[in-house]
């Protein structure tokens, strides 16, 4: 037998024999006191050198939060309980005219359970990040991926449309916590010109995996039944709730010591809704979101029922709809600069503007084949990609002190929409494309009016002036 390296034996020495370790603690301090991560990696592979660059990595991962800046494990992390709403959100929609049939039920009840979802994901924002703020981001995240599992199981082994009804909402309120809390975590661990990057490569990477959810969610169906779509989910709301519990290390070093204050909580809350760049902002947010949400209620019917496309192709078509949100992000980040963030607001919503329109003449003139329904609706991608990223830089700028309860109202607001509009959605009857290009062209007048009397009243010239400083 192959001699063990000498590291190798000392490290087991080292686990075995106190006096040893003690005469030892200062060449390996992470042995003596490891971290939960550290302790599992060494137990299951301890044959490995201590010079490997896995076992090097995973020792750094918990010690102090500055030591998650460069780890691969954090960063993985970061990106899988990011996505974790949305995917729970777009996963199963394929499976819609399926579920529907299967528990002889109505549209109107399917389309139910992603606006319990989304209502769901909404009022978690506004429990999950003012929280962090006093008792730091570990425990609620743990505490919130645990219920997004609960609800995922009795999803997964529902037999009726109201088991389902329970189970989306539970995932909705659970599955709140990684996107209330993900942002936080990263301005807690980086900032500056770190933390625009790691942001964008982010956003991209998300905007890739849930572009692709319907997708995966199709195939799924296709190979397996409905019910694989929520043990995928299930699978993944475990990972992230093992890395909520291993990977992750408190990030809050600024928590609140004082006992939690619902007054207060409520007071600034209030203050943020009454402060008119952050809701002109937030409400232009929220009315973009609300029309995406409306087309992801009414497509998975009307392209499946109506037009007569399969769930693989439905997923497919998704896919690439959403890979255009890329595109208005990379045509976004290389203008803004130029006509700054309110300019780039007004041509996101004026965009949007026509695609609803162009949608509306179709609808209106009988025509509805899938291009006439996806050209339309990836013009509004479009739009809409210019409105997200600028509209939160806008809303978020005066706020920096209070960073957590601002961006916990800014998303409580922006899912509320798409829970209004998927509940508005589930009252028509999805015939054609005209009552989606309805909702599409409402939500985009009445913020086109919000935007048009904040820039009037001069509210954005700050936040304009000071981007352009920044950049």
């Amino acid at each position: 037998m192959a001699q063990q390296p000498k590291s190798h034996i000392n490290r087991i020495h080292l686990q075995k024999d106190p006096a040893r370790r003690q005469s030892k603690s200062e060449s390996v301090n992470a042995l003596t006191y490891p971290n939960p991560i550290h302790f599992y990696y060494r137990r299951f592979s301890f044959h490995l050198p201590a010079n490997n660059k896995l076992y090097s990595a995973l020792a750094q991962i918990g010690n102090e939060p500055n030591n998650m800046k460069k780890n691969i494990f954090f960063f993985i992390f970061l990106f899988f309980i990011s996505c974790l709403g949305q995917i729970s959100s777009d996963l199963y929609l394929p499976a819609l005219p399926t579920i529907r049939n299967l528990f002889f039920t109505s549209e109107h009840w399917m389309q139910i359970t992603l606006a319990i979802f989304m209502f769901g994901f909404s009022v978690s924002h506004l429990i999950y990040g003012p929280i962090s703020d006093y008792i730091g981001r570990k425990k609620p995240l743990i505490v919130g991926v645990g219920i997004c599992m609960i609800g995922t199981l009795i999803c997964r082994f529902s037999t009726s449309i109201e088991s389902l009804i329970i189970g989306r909402a539970l995932q909705g309120l659970g599955a709140g916590a990684g996107a209330a809390l993900f942002l936080s975590i990263l301005r807690d661990v980086y900032e500056g010109n770190t933390l625009a990057k790691i942001s964008s490569f982010l956003g991209i990477s998300r905007v890739i995996l849930l572009a692709s959810a319907p997708l995966i969610g199709s195939y799924l169906l296709h190979f397996f039944n409905w019910r694989a779509c929520f043990s995928f989910l299930f699978i993944y709301s475990t990972l992230c709730f093992i890395g909520s519990f291993f990977i992750l290390k408190e990030t809050n070093q600024q928590q609140n010591i004082n006992p939690i204050r619902i007054k207060v909580i409520a007071k600034n809350m209030w203050g943020l809704c009454m402060h008119p760049v952050f809701i002109s902002n937030a409400f232009c947010v929220m009315l973009a979101f609300s029309g995406i949400l409306a087309w992801l209620t009414t497509l998975p019917f009307l392209l499946q029922d109506v037009v007569g496309l399969t769930p693989i192709q439905f997923g497919w078509i998704s896919a690439l709809a959403g890979l255009f949100f890329i595109v208005g992000g990379f045509i976004n980040a290389m203008v803004v600069e130029r006509f700054g963030l309110v300019k780039m607001l007004f041509v996101g919503l004026l965009i949007m503007l026509i695609a609803s329109l162009v949608m509306l003449s179709f609808g209106l003139t009988h025509k509805i084949n899938t291009t006439v329904i996806m050209v339309p609706v990836i013009i509004y991608i479009i739009g809409s990609s210019f409105i997200f990223s600028n509209a939160y830089a806008g809303a978020m700028h005066p706020f920096s002190k209070m960073a957590g309860t601002a961006a916990a109202v800014f998303g409580f607001l922006q899912i509320l929409g798409g829970a209004i509009s998927s509940a508005l959605m589930s009252t028509f009857k999805n015939h054609n494309q005209t009552p989606l290009a309805l909702i599409l062209f409402f939500s985009s007048v009445l913020a086109l009016l919000i935007q048009h009397f904040a820039n009037k009243s001069k509210l954005h010239d700050n936040v304009d002036r000071h981007t352009h400083k920044v950049n």
